[in-house]
């Protein structure tokens, strides 16, 4: 059994408090709760985002991974345009009941809210705000501005973004690969974008895990991605993903890979509505591999098309596409993303063509 507690937030985010005095009033929020209350955390998670409707839609995120994967989330809505500097803060606790008769798992919630000058703060703000010596994974909502501060990024241990937002995704990625290979080397890129096609992955090399399938690799005649419209990215990494595992090489001014044999892989990348990719479609000379996720359904269809290998239909685990639970998987996770890195320098190339 579990229940959610979280303070009033019918027109404030909690409990307004001066910034000043925000760690003394989170030890009497404490004291003042009763022994079946037991305040926990792993990390610490900032989320920052310029939209004012990111705040009502944040804390519900984090109301939602609480219960599982316990935190101290420091929210921050910034308006770097405001004509006016200001800076307001609120706290409030999540709190969890794993099962009855057990004491209630907490996390805690500051939240800050900079207009104008005040948003340049945010260094100062993250910073004297973290709970002890605990990691730092920070959720930009936002694209990347310029220029970077490198010296920010160093103290963060996880960066988590979502590439399928980038208005100008090249150059945002060109600022992360910069990031990776900079002073923050020790920061781990974490693209939700990336998460959610994990299920993907998993599923096409599946499909040619049969020994008749899998030499048909080095005869892959074309690729074919169908995504919802504006979810070209996801597409791209997904195809990059699968072209630097069979080692391709982008062909200049063309959507076509040399492989190393000297062979020659289009691709071509479709929009319809439906999820953020709905179709991956591998043709060979003498064969076809689909993997398909249809609209509001929980698996993948596979299907297998190829001489010596009988004709197949399979279903297989769909991801869940609820935000939370993609940050949650993304979380939950520990090391670095060389795969993604390496699609990265694929993708790069064929964005924009």
């Amino acid at each position: 059994m579990e229940a959610t507690v979280t303070s009033e937030m019918a027109s404030e985010p909690g409990l307004p408090v001066e910034i000043g005095r925000i760690d003394k009033e989170l030890g009497k929020l404490w004291e003042a709760s009763d022994d079946t209350k037991t305040r926990a955390s792993l990390i610490n998670l900032v989320v920052y985002s310029e939209k004012e409707a990111s705040l009502s839609s944040n804390t519900e995120v984090i109301s939602a991974i609480a219960g599982k994967h316990a935190c101290r989330a420091i929210l921050i809505v910034a308006n770097p345009t405001a004509k006016e500097s200001g800076a307001r803060a609120w706290i409030s606790a999540h709190c969890r009941l794993q099962k009855l008769g057990q004491r209630q798992i907490c996390s805690e919630q500051i939240t800050f809210r900079l207009d104008g000058a005040s948003a340049g703060a945010l260094p100062n703000i993250v910073f004297s705000h973290l709970d002890s010596d605990l990691p730092l994974c920070m959720w930009w909502q936002e694209d990347f501005p310029e220029p970077l501060d490198e010296k920010l990024w160093a103290w963060v241990d996880r960066l988590i973004y979502d590439s399928s937002t980038w208005m100008h995704p090249k150059h945002q990625f060109l600022l992360m690969r910069h990031l990776s290979s900079s002073g923050a080397k020790g920061t781990v890129l974490c693209d939700l974008n990336w998460t959610r096609l994990h299920a993907w992955r998993f599923g096409l090399a599946g499909m040619f895990d049969h020994a008749e399938a899998f030499p048909r690799l080095n005869r892959v005649e074309s690729l074919r991605v169908v995504c919802a419209p504006g979810q070209n990215t996801a597409a791209l990494l997904l195809i990059g993903w699968f072209a630097s595992r069979l080692g391709w090489t982008p062909l200049e001014r063309a959507d076509a890979f040399i492989t190393p044999l000297g062979g020659r892989v289009s691709f071509k990348i479709e929009g319809k509505a439906g999820p953020h990719v709905s179709l991956f479609s591998v043709r060979c000379e003498d064969a076809h591999f689909e993997l398909e996720l249809k609209e509001g359904a929980g698996f993948f269809e596979t299907t297998i098309h190829a001489p010596g290998i009988p004709e197949s239909h399979q279903l297989l685990p769909a991801p869940n596409p609820k935000l939370e639970e993609t940050l949650l998987a993304e979380l939950s996770r520990s090391g670095r993303h060389p795969l993604y890195t390496q699609a990265i320098d694929i993708v790069l190339p064929l964005i924009n063509r």
